[in-house]
């Protein structure tokens, strides 16, 4: 708690005070120094509260619009139009590192940026600020076509980190909670010979700003207004490269192409098992005969006579 706390708290805890007092009197039948003390008694209570209020809101505003200087970003030109030199010496905490690198950027402008991870502005207030981290500077032109077609080269800066910025302050439930929203900030210049740049973290974002005193980026901010380039481009599209190929150009609005399905390549025709011959059927049995006791006696003629002598 910052100790322009200790002035309203002994106001506040004085008006109380006085307003037992004032009500102790009350009761006493006091009424006159009863009235009196819980009079000025509500008063004192009440600046207090107005001191603490302000002084609130003072600390909130100082809170939400802190900034911390990121690095040093010196522009010098190269041998070719469009090609300048960017010489950044980053800070730590808040200091430089007196170790400025050179890095060449080409186009018309600088871009520098990096993750960032923000929080609500009651975690702001309490203290939690914004984690951050330069990573990228690169080139750029005012025509995005010129863009597509020279292809500014994108340095990574001298700013290595193995863990993420949320392993950095020993994630939690807590920050998580706390946590707004993580993002990738870019911010950019113009390009000009003797220009000093600040790289600027607020709670939000990068900034890239003009350093107080340096009129060459100071004159530059017009043109940074304008965007105009003095370069011309046709579009470009070609196919654009990926990981997993190229893929074909699409114009902005125009709707993606039909997915044609794949044709099967030829395979091989399936192995068909041998089919067995068929065994031919066998003859069918013939009928049985019936037993012996069902078979009709047959009834034989009487013999004739024998004759007599």
């Amino acid at each position: 708690m910052a100790i322009w706390w200790l002035l309203p708290a002994f106001v506040g805890l004085v008006g109380i005070l006085m307003l037992v007092g004032g009500v102790a009197r009350v009761f006493k039948a006091e009424f006159g120094g009863g009235i009196m003390r819980l009079l000025f008694g509500g008063l004192t209570l009440a600046g207090a509260m107005i001191i603490g209020l302000v002084g609130l809101n003072l600390q909130t505003y100082a809170q939400l619009s802190k900034e911390w200087p990121v690095g040093l970003v010196t522009i010098k030109k190269g041998a070719a139009e469009f090609d300048y030199i960017a010489s950044i010496d980053l800070y730590d905490d808040g200091k430089p590192r007196n170790q400025p690198r050179d890095y060449q950027v080409t186009g018309e402008e600088i871009f520098v940026g990096g993750p960032i991870v923000t929080f609500k502005p009651w975690a702001n207030v309490v203290g939690m600020d914004a984690v951050f981290r330069a990573e990228t500077v690169r080139g750029g032109y005012f025509n995005a076509n010129c863009t597509n077609t020279y292809n500014p080269r994108v340095e990574t800066l001298d700013n290595p980190s193995d863990q993420s910025l949320l392993d950095s302050i020993a994630e939690s439930w807590k920050f998580a909670a706390a946590r707004e929203v993580a993002h990738n900030s870019l911010s950019g210049q113009p390009l000009g010979d003797g220009a000093v740049y600040e790289i600027i973290a607020t709670q939000d974002a990068f900034q890239l700003q003009p350093q107080d005193g340096n009129a060459v980026a100071q004159a530059l901010q017009q043109q940074a207004i304008d965007r105009r380039s003095t370069l011309n481009c046709d579009p470009v599209t070609t196919p654009v490269q990926t990981p997993s190929g190229a893929v074909e150009y699409r114009a902005p609005g125009a709707p993606p192409p039909a997915v044609t399905p794949q044709a099967v390549p030829n395979a091989a025709p399936p192995v068909q098992a041998p089919v067995r011959p068929t065994p031919a059927p066998a003859p069918a049995p013939a009928p049985a005969t019936p037993p012996s006791d069902l078979i009709q006696p047959q009834v034989m003629p009487p013999a004739s006579p024998a004759p007599q002598q």
